[in-house]
């Protein structure tokens, strides 16, 4: 059995697993992240140390960003230390191991191909909820990465019509959980919620804020569903992201998405992709990762 080491850096938690040629998950950790360089780095290479009765093969990591195929971090999340840095030579260096970097979103989707809700799609296209909104597109059974990694960054596409504030005009602004949900019902009410289970439970004891503000992000990612169905038209649209295992969220996602295309007419006449919940959660981004470094290594 041949054994992988997979890294998902998150801004507040990194997860780090040994994983398997089937995928399976055989050791979890789950620490704060570090936030200098060298201070990751050793994080990463401490969890490897400790655990060497698996020889690894190398390690793939997962973080947010947009990461060029060699490796390079065009943009890095809240993973500032690594902006602008070629985080693979760096990692190899240090780690003395094969290393490759994929965007979070693209290695959830890697996983969900291999083992998870996508495993028996050709076109279906990822979209991440959480702090910001990421995706993957993947067409013909291949992972489409785009100029410098782009393709799929749904998060950073507008939404808005006006000129300028352009960052408030994102889908990430909109459609994403803390970014979208929690920062609208914050400035509606005027207090710091930053938790949108807060919000699901002010909703269920009848706060009409929190009930408006969960009924316009069910809306907003709607639109984002019809405008990613219509753009690239993928056989499904996956949902990730904490929000994801949740199912009243997920409900009224569906439920929104369907009454638009009811709205709209030219839409109510054509087939539209389905919507699915991810099913491999939080382990995604870990598995994915490592998955990414198998198949590097089949090419070799």
């Amino acid at each position: 059995m041949k054994y992988y080491a997979g890294i998902d850096i998150g801004g507040t938690r990194i997860k780090m697993g040994i994983i398997d040629e089937t995928g399976h998950v055989c050791v979890q950790e789950n620490e704060a992240t570090q936030s200098t360089r060298s201070d990751l780095m050793k994080q990463i290479g401490d969890f490897i140390e400790q655990h060497q009765e698996y020889t690894m093969e190398g390690v793939g990591i997962s973080m947010p960003g947009i990461a060029k195929d060699d490796g390079f971090m065009q943009t890095s999340g809240a993973i500032k230390c690594f902006l602008k840095h070629n985080m693979k030579q760096e990692m190899e260096a240090y780690l003395k191991l094969p290393v490759v970097i994929e965007n979070d979103s693209k290695s959830a989707s890697i996983a969900e191909k291999w083992i998870g809700e996508a495993k028996d799609l050709d076109n279906f296209v990822c979209l991440t909820l959480g702090t910001a909104v990421g995706g993957a597109i993947y067409m013909d059974g291949k992972l489409v990465r785009g100029l410098g990694g782009m393709a799929g960054e749904f998060g950073i596409a507008l939404c808005g019509k006006e000129k300028g504030n352009y960052n408030e005009q994102s889908f990430s602004y909109s459609a994403a959980v803390v970014a979208g949900l929690c920062r609208n019902y914050s400035y509606r009410v005027k207090e710091r919620v930053l938790d949108a289970k807060e919000i699901y439970r002010r909703a269920h004891e009848n706060d009409q804020d929190a009930i408006a503000c969960i009924e316009q992000f069910y809306h907003d990612v709607a639109l984002l569903l019809i405008n990613t169905a219509v753009i690239i038209a993928p056989d499904a649209i996956l949902i990730g992201g904490g929000i994801s295992a949740n199912e009243e969220a997920m409900h009224g996602i569906i439920s929104a998405y369907e009454e638009i295309i009811q709205d709209y007419h030219v839409l109510s006449l054509v087939e539209m992709p389905k919507i699915l919940a991810c099913k491999l959660k939080n382990e995604a981004g870990m598995i994915g990762a490592a998955r990414k470094l198998m198949l590097m290594k089949e090419k070799i």
